[in-house]
């Protein structure tokens, strides 16, 4: 009988449900395990229960998340009726451009978990281990020694290959040196404001909107629907929100795009890929040019009104938030969130967005190829303007801060380039465009940064490892060995990382379901 190959999946959020599926349908003889440290796998913490209430919305839409075994509007169709009635959900409404709450979302990929692991072939098996820990992985002759802890109980075990898909960090939410400091908006069920009713959110972008949504829940409550919404307190106290950003600029409102997306026929993969083989130096500059030809194709009243007289990544990030920049203000949110409304209605496109949103997905690509300058260049830049154009919201989440901000409850700042937050006699000072208010509650809600493997806390494998830049690509790589970390000694070691914190210096873009999905099927390949 052929010896199953032991891979280990270390995380147990939908990139390792994905990596399941790929895995899975290999004709190898495998035997998985998936090591979660919660007490659910599947999920992972966007979409957990126990970070998230029913309240909080996802902005991605059913269409855009990667079928595990069915897709999601599938699965929300043939839900049994006491989930549709939680949720709201009338089944014969269901619409593949729907956005749903995140632990619907959520106990989508716990359940997609539980029929992979039940359909294995009989040459494969599956085993889940949740509230385990990982505490370090050590290379260990021709595969590795994984040290867990499971509720304090510790073990040894050998596996031939370990994918690190640990997602998302959250700094040490639980840790609070400060009386009211919370370093994460989750879980959101432990945010409250001190007896000022006062909380100052850094942030504006989706975790920012989680952390104003979760508070107004537990002190008021949203009355009506998306035709008229409004937001009530549940005393007489009052409630000061305010989100302080550095352009002080919220999320547009999703926009109307055809699905699937229609490829682009200037700047392309293929294009960009020539682009790599006349040499790294300039690659970004050259990759900008064409960037260039494309947009001022789909778009030539846009690129004529952003009045550039050097299109550079620089100046076209500069000119761009500053088109944003002119649209702050809740007056602008609201007229926003109109035109996109009417967009879906008239199915009409707004070409800069659209060829923007495609144009980020090609730049993922060659983002793991630059020099380090370049890099530096792209993420300072670039990838701001990229997030902020496609990373769109749900047209409720901007009708609920429309609701809070007429109910006088939530405010926004821009902190520019003088802001300051400083910490004193038990309040948080915010000093920006010339105001100065205290809370007593200070929320980091700035959402996922990239993180370096260090900071992952796995020191062994750390030390093992060839490179600093674990996820740079040369020309030479293979495909499949993208994702592979290369150790001293072991170039080739069946050892990977599609973890998003440390992916997102490589690709920036990798919080999505979508990068996840495209990881999982690379690594299963790979092995």
């Amino acid at each position: 009988m052929t010896k199953k190959k032991r891979v280990a999946l270390v995380g147990g959020g939908p990139t390792a449900v994905y990596t399941l599926k790929n895995l899975l349908q290999k004709a190898e003889a495998l035997h998985i395990t998936i090591f979660e440290a919660g007490r659910v796998a599947g999920c992972g913490l966007p979409y957990s229960e126990d970070h998230n209430t029913p309240d909080l919305m996802a902005n991605i839409t059913s269409v855009e998340i990667p079928p595990v075994l069915v897709s999601l509007s599938d699965w929300v169709r043939s839900a049994d009726g006491k989930l549709l009635k939680k949720f709201g959900i009338a089944r014969d409404q269901v619409n593949e451009r729907d956005f749903y709450p995140r632990v619907l979302i959520g106990a989508y990929y716990s359940e997609q978990l539980a029929r992979l692991a039940e359909a294995c072939a009989p040459w494969q098996t599956v085993t889940i281990e949740t509230e385990t820990r990982v505490v370090d992985v050590s290379p260990a002759g021709q595969g590795f020694t994984l040290r867990i802890d499971k509720n304090g109980k510790k073990a040894r075990r050998h596996y031939d290959a370990v994918i690190m898909a640990t997602g998302h960090l959250t700094k040490g939410q639980n840790a609070q040196p400060l009386p009211g400091l919370f370093r994460s908006p989750y879980p959101v069920q432990n945010l409250e404001v001190g007896s000022d009713r006062a909380a100052l959110i850094l942030g504006s972008s989706l975790s920012a909107i989680d952390a104003a949504v979760g508070l107004a829940n537990r002190y008021g409550k949203f009355v009506g629907d998306e035709n008229h919404l409004s937001f009530e307190l549940l005393s007489k106290e009052p409630l000061r929100l305010v989100m302080a950003s550095r352009k002080g600029t919220l999320p547009d409102a999703d926009f109307f795009y055809p699905i699937p997306e229609e490829p682009l026929m200037i700047f392309t993969p293929a294009r960009l890929q020539m682009l790599r083989q006349e040499g790294q130096s300039g690659l970004l500059g050259r990759a900008f040019k064409l960037f260039k030809k494309q947009l001022a194709a789909d778009d030539p009243d846009f690129v004529a009104r952003l009045a550039l007289q050097r299109f550079t990544p620089e100046g076209f990030a500069k000119a761009y938030l500053a088109m944003r920049k002119a649209r702050q203000g809740f007056d602008a949110i609201e007229q926003n969130l109109a035109e996109a409304t009417r967009d879906y209605r008239e199915r009409r496109v707004v070409m800069w967005r659209y060829t923007m949103m495609r144009a980020h997905e090609v730049f993922s690509e060659l983002v793991p190829f630059l020099d380090r300058r370049d890099l530096a260049r792209f993420r300072r830049h670039l990838a701001p303007v990229f997030a902020d154009a496609y990373g769109c919201v749900p047209h409720l989440s901007i009708l609920r801060l429309l609701a809070l901000q007429r109910a006088g409850c939530l405010d926004i700042v821009a902190l520019g380039e003088d802001g300051t937050i400083r910490y004193g006699a038990g309040n948080f000072i915010l000093a920006a465009g010339g105001r100065e208010e205290s809370f007593g509650t200070f929320i980091d809600a700035r959402g996922q940064q990239a993180a370096s493997f260090s900071e992952l806390g796995f020191s062994q494998l750390d030390q093992a490892l060839a490179t600093t830049d674990p996820l740079k690509r040369t020309n030479g790589q293979r495909n499949d060995d993208q994702f592979r970390l290369r150790l001293d000694g072991q170039p080739h070691a069946d050892i990977f990382c599609i973890s998003i914190p440390v992916m997102m210096e490589r690709y920036p873009f990798a919080q999505g379901l979508v990068a996840c999905s495209e990881a999982a099927e690379v690594v299963a390949t790979a092995i």
